[in-house]
């Protein structure tokens, strides 16, 4: 018998990491030395590092279709809002006419090739992530109290730092990465839940024949660097898909032991929704009885806390703040 410790962000920034998605932006900004300045303003490339470099050209792909506020506050979900249209309309020069004056035998590929290059940061999102949690530091003082953190424990850290191994001395084996780990060299899942953009769409049915030929012509009228370019964006938007349910049956061992579970504790999660099916793959592994004691920090988190156990339908459950459980 055992509690099932549940783990978000919101518990390594009440231990003091600097692991905001806006930490992750001034790393990526950030510079292994000073570079040298000309004219007052312009950073002399030869003294930037490759490493800065190569940073500083991830960070302004990554920013260039998406908000900055909801990139920086919602990274994740920001993932999935990338403006495909403006992606396409950024790159509308390299879509010459057939009869174009400027017409060379590149722009057949140009287009979907400029559009491919603008979006090809997706598969280096896990990469740069990882590289700036093996920046963070987690040697920190324990602050939650030994009833609570216990070696015995199941924890499902929604971290992919080793706060609970450093900290809490928690044995590797009683903890699942979900997400993966960085120290351990895991390539880190991490991405948006909507999968609208990439999945196969029903044909849609027709009044007669002629609407079915016409559909069929209006298809085959399509230019093949308009498809192309619709296949790159659709690669992009399943590079930065995060699939919970494979990941759940990835991991249907961990969850299968779950019915001894005497306790659940949800600490420092945000309760997004992009991780409901992993709280109701808990609520239908545990004992009905089980309850819930879920941290809160602002009216929103409250909010959102409320949200969640009504659509769990968890029938025993406890709003708490992590002064409630301190040493």
């Amino acid at each position: 018998m055992s509690k099932l410790i549940i783990t978000g962000n919101g518990f390594d920034l009440a231990h003091g990491l600097r692991t905001n998605y806006s930490d992750f932006r001034d790393y990526l900004l950030s510079y292994e030395k000073e570079p040298e300045v000309i004219m007052g303003r312009f950073a002399l490339l030869r003294s930037i590092s490759e490493e800065d470099q190569n940073r500083h050209r991830f960070y302004e792909k990554l920013s260039k279709f998406i908000p900055e506020y909801e990139l920086w506050n919602l990274f994740e979900d920001a993932l999935g809002i990338l403006d495909a249209e403006e992606v396409k309309g950024s790159n509308s020069s390299y879509y010459l006419g057939y009869g174009d004056d400027n017409w060379r035998d590149s722009a057949n590929h140009d287009y979907q090739e400029m559009i491919g290059e603008d979006l090809d940061f997706a598969s280096q999102v896990p990469v740069f992530l990882s590289e700036w949690i093996k920046s963070v530091s987690t040697k920190t003082e324990p602050i939650i109290s030994q009833n609570v953190i216990m070696p015995n424990d199941l924890y499902l850290n929604f971290n992919y730092t080793d706060t609970l191994e450093s900290t809490y001395g928690i044995p590797e084996n009683r903890v699942l990465y979900i997400h993966g780990k960085a120290l351990r060299g895991d390539t880190l899942i991490v991405g948006h839940h909507d999968n609208e953009y990439f999945s196969p769409k029903p044909t849609p049915r027709f009044e007669s024949e002629e609407d079915y030929e016409r559909y069929i012509d209006d298809i085959g009228s399509i230019d093949f660097r308009e498809q192309e370019a619709e296949e790159k964006i659709k690669t992009y938007f399943r590079t930065t898909y995060k699939d919970s349910s494979k990941i759940i049956s990835r991991n249907k061992g961990f969850f299968g032991t779950l019915s001894q579970v005497t306790d659940v504790y949800v600490l420092g999660h945000s309760l997004s929704m992009i991780d409901f099916e992993y709280f109701n793959e808990i609520k239908r592994q545990i004992p009905a009885s089980c309850p819930w004691f879920v941290s809160w920090c602002t009216q929103n988190d409250y909010n959102k806390l409320l949200n969640l156990m009504g659509l769990l339908n968890v029938g025993k459950y406890s709003a708490i703040t992590f002064n409630d459980i301190l040493r």
